[in-house]
């Protein structure tokens, strides 16, 4: 689809916004591919915007007049709408380049020094960075990518990007939001010291195969490497619980470094998000809803942070429920961030109350 500039004024219902609109100081008001409604409309106003792009048909017979609603109506699928961008075919050819040198280099750590590696590793998670226009974007872009049957590389690249995510919504420096990503990129090095038929078996582990995955956090690859103390604690600290109840030493809230509380949001949410051999990835909603019910286990500031601005990207997307209602995302609980307001055509949905209810799909 092609993309026209609007100005406010001639917007109407059932348009698709082209490009995510913002306020002034850089505060997200809409998402790209949401298409339009009244009230979105009138907010839009409300923040003074005076022109946004919008999708409309390649057919030249449709897009003489901006004020034919039949120009938008024939909406994609949310998935569809980004996997067919220009930006997600860009975003896609520089991650699969990335992961193919990112496989060597992680292998190489394991004998080498590490001296020179690492960098290596950064300039090509920055090459995918630059692929983003910013941590919402970079996270839309990323739920498309779940393709890579890959329990170690390509989730070590994921964990890294989210850690940057984490990082910048909480305000970290620019050295530490870096060293949150060599963080993410080796918080899983140990699993190379895993034998394979173990990491990739498509049936459920058995009570010694779980014993022997356990184990990956305690094995010593980076004891000896030239890093900063937070990416080995990482490597050591990712499986370990706030409440105490993790491992491998059974630490517990400060105990635990900030760093490696980030990378085990990061671990749990790309683990739970992502297509494996045993069953096919899971929407954001009930992962966040999986992690705020269990929030006792994680860094509280970053969890808090994490899920409400992934929640608030979603605002105004449309969602399919398990009841089978299809409705809007239109407002955020804020004492239970994964369980928003969603309006349908015919009723209003508190997700905070109606437990029996939840997002299933994101269309």
């Amino acid at each position: 689809m092609k993309t026209k500039k609007l100005f406010t004024a001639n917007l109407r219902p059932g348009m698709i916004v082209a490009e995510s609109v913002y306020t002034y100081n850089g505060r997200l008001i809409i998402q790209e591919n949401t298409e339009l409604t009244p009230d979105i409309i009138s907010k839009l106003k409300h923040y003074a915007i005076k022109t946004v792009y919008i999708l409309v048909n390649d057919s030249p017979e449709k897009t003489e007049n901006t004020n034919n609603n039949d120009n938008y109506n024939q909406k994609p699928t949310y998935f569809e709408r980004i996997e067919q961008s220009e930006d997600f075919k860009k975003f896609h050819s520089q991650f699969d380049s990335c992961l193919t040198g990112f496989k060597k280099t992680l292998n190489d750590m394991i004998i080498k020094s590490g001296d020179g590696l690492v960098d290596e590793m950064i300039s090509e998670i920055e090459s995918i960075l630059e692929r983003s226009r910013n941590p919402l974007h970079l996270l839309e872009m990323m739920q498309c990518m779940r393709g890579y049957d890959d329990l170690t590389y390509a989730h070590s690249i994921n964990v890294a990007l989210i850690c940057n995510v984490i990082g910048t919504w909480m305000n970290l420096s620019h050295d530490d939001i870096e060293t949150l990503m060599i963080a993410g990129m080796l918080h899983d090095i140990g699993k190379l010291r895993i034998p394979p038929e173990i990491i990739q078996k498509p049936s459920k582990l058995t009570d010694n195969e779980y014993a022997i995955i356990k184990k990956h956090p305690e094995y010593e690859i980076l004891s000896t490497k030239n890093l900063n103390s937070k990416i080995k604690l990482a490597a050591l600290q990712h499986h370990e619980r706030y409440d105490g109840k993790g491992y491998p030493n059974g630490l517990k809230g400060n105990e635990i470094d900030l760093f490696s509380g980030i990378v085990a949001i990061a671990d749990v949410y790309d683990a739970m998000t992502a297509d494996r051999v045993y069953r096919k990835g899971i929407c954001p909603f009930p992962v966040l809803e999986h992690m705020e019910l269990q929030k006792e286990l994680y860094e509280p500031g970053a969890l808090y942070k994490f899920i409400e601005r992934t929640v608030e990207a979603y605002i105004n997307t449309e969602v399919k429920l398990s009841n089978g209602d299809v409705g809007r995302v239109v407002l955020l609980n804020k004492n239970f961030l994964s369980r928003p307001i969603v309006i349908s055509d015919t009723k209003t949905y508190d997700l905070s109350k109606d437990f029996h209810l939840h997002i299933d799909t994101l269309l």
